[in-house]
């Protein structure tokens, strides 16, 4: 497991499914003593501030209780640092609602690959030391704790590079290092943030972009006996419509063919209501329209929309309960908005 993994894709295609922390168990993390922090990060009006914030990366103050409040995300990398010998995780989830590189920006020089250091043997007892120092002692101001907390760090026997931190509270910097048990992870769909954000992670993080046609492949869908002909309509389009964006010289097609996640039901098995079937299929047209707008090809929404349902007329689940059309008519528009794959 890459110490920073960005995976971006269309929605539906399992990303924040694989950091899920029973899945990172069962394989990256077998046997390891694991603290996970799942972050969502939303966004939008009226939306702002129930995702990752200013104050999730830095330390505050309570000058009633004189208690040091931690932002969620500094203080895993903290307890990181003092705790070597376990595993900590902070996942991103849906970070496309928010514009990450700025959000980040103090922490970027922190999170180049040359920084990450094994610190295990190094730090000691340092887990004990800190946490008798935030019970026992108490602090005017959030400064006072700041400057023991780099003071601890300046003694640490390491090689790795000590990188400040201004803490957005308050004006002093916090020194911290990269310890080679912490993870953040970050899952995301194509937007406009997604697509521009990358010139300053593009040597930090391991960045995958989810091909939604490797997801079909999946057990839960081969295994399934009851839906094999709803499955292999969704398959089709898919299929279908990768063909259509080569076609037109689009070879990135992980931005456009959508992931067929959207077919498991909270049980984990496919959905077998054939109503919720049909509205899926609208689903999977809208999002299609929503992909090409998203990459400034509008102009093609309603020409690939009326290929993939001519082409689809070889399949029989989908002319039944679907559409049914001549497959040489001319294209109707009606149809295409039905469909939710119509540009006027």
């Amino acid at each position: 497991m890459k110490h920073i993994y960005f995976k971006i894709g269309q929605p539906n295609t399992g990303k924040s499914y694989s950091f899920e922390k029973n899945n990172l168990k069962q394989r990256e993390f077998k046997n390891e003593d694991l603290e996970y922090l799942r972050i969502a990060v939303s966004g939008g009006i009226g939306n702002e501030y129930k995702g990752l914030q200013n104050t999730d990366l830095a330390i505050s103050y309570d000058p009633i209780n004189k208690n040091l409040r931690f932002g969620e995300f500094l203080q895993h990398l903290m307890k990181a640092i003092i705790n070597p010998k376990k595993v900590y995780i902070v996942f991103l989830d849906d970070f496309h609602n928010q514009d990450i590189s700025s959000l980040l920006s103090e922490y970027t020089p922190l999170f180049k690959s040359q920084q990450i250091e094994g610190l295990e043997g190094k730090i000691g007892g340092a887990q004990e030391e800190f946490e008798a120092i935030i019970e026992k002692e108490i602090f005017d101001n959030v400064d006072d704790f700041i400057k023991k907390w780099n003071l601890f760090i300046n003694n640490l026997q390491i090689s790795v590079p000590i990188i400040p931190i201004t803490n957005r509270i308050s004006g002093e910097s916090i020194k911290l290092i990269f310890p080679n048990n912490f993870y953040l992870l970050c899952a995301a769909n194509f937007n406009e943030k997604t697509i521009n954000i990358f010139a300053d992670w593009a040597d930090r993080a391991h960045i995958e972009y989810v091909d939604p046609l490797q997801q079909m492949n999946d057990e839960i869908f081969k295994n399934d006996k009851d839906n094999v002909a709803f499955i292999n309509a969704v398959k089709k389009m898919n299929t279908i419509l990768k063909e259509k964006l080569e076609k037109h010289d689009i070879f990135d097609y992980e931005k456009y063919c959508f992931g067929i996640w959207k077919i498991i039901n909270s049980d984990r098995k496919v959905e077998n209501n054939l109503e919720e079937q049909k509205s899926m299929i609208k689903f999977f047209f809208g999002m299609i329209k929503n992909s090409l707008i998203y990459n400034n090809k509008n102009s093609l929404i309603n020409e690939i929309g009326w290929e993939i349902i001519k082409e689809m007329q070889d399949d029989v689940w989908f002319k039944k309960e679907i559409q049914s059309i001549d497959k040489d008519a001319e294209i109707n528009k009606k149809i295409l908005h039905n469909l939710n794959i119509y540009e006027s």
